[in-house]
């Protein structure tokens, strides 16, 4: 039984994954890049069309949905506080989660836990520590990504 569950939730993952990436190719076509940070804290902001999503183990987000389509294009949960101001939307708590879709731009300041996964077009700055990752830099292992830098730094998503 055990394995039964256990296949089904790793197969539920594979497929949520795919959906995301199929769903980022749509909105950014043929470039797309991606960036993927983990285990980060300090700053990941970034402005895209496409798809990110991902972890905060404690800190703040704040969204702004570009979109003008008329629909909330984003979803997070685990907040303990939210408010607006100016067009932005702001979450803070412990065990944030969060996927943005279609054009938006993120900023996520976190003391500890900042996971990211982006499929899109657009730019970004981070700065802090951690490991990240630019178009598959440093290959499919995380623990060989290059460091988040200290000092920051512009970046730009595309293929």
């Amino acid at each position: 039984m055990l394995l039964i569950v256990l296949s089904l939730t790793l197969g539920s993952g594979v497929a949520a994954s795919a959906a995301v990436r199929l769903q980022a190719h749509n909105l950014c076509g043929s470039h797309c890049g991606t960036v993927g940070a983990v285990h980060g804290d300090g700053t990941l902001r970034q402005t895209g069309t496409g798809v990110t999503y991902g972890t905060i183990g404690s800190g703040q987000i704040a969204i702004l949905d570009r979109s003008n389509n008329g629909t909330r294009d984003y979803s997070v949960g685990g907040w303990d506080k939210r408010w607006s101001h100016d067009g932005w939307v702001y979450f803070k708590g412990n065990g944030l989660s969060y996927r943005v879709w279609t054009s938006w731009t993120v900023k996520i300041h976190g003391s500890w836990g900042i996971s990211s996964n982006t499929t899109a077009t657009g730019w970004g700055f981070i700065q802090g520590s951690g490991q990240w990752s630019l178009n598959g830099a440093g290959g499919a292992t995380t623990s060989k990504w290059p460091k988040w830098p200290s000092a920051g730094k512009s970046f730009t998503i595309t293929t």
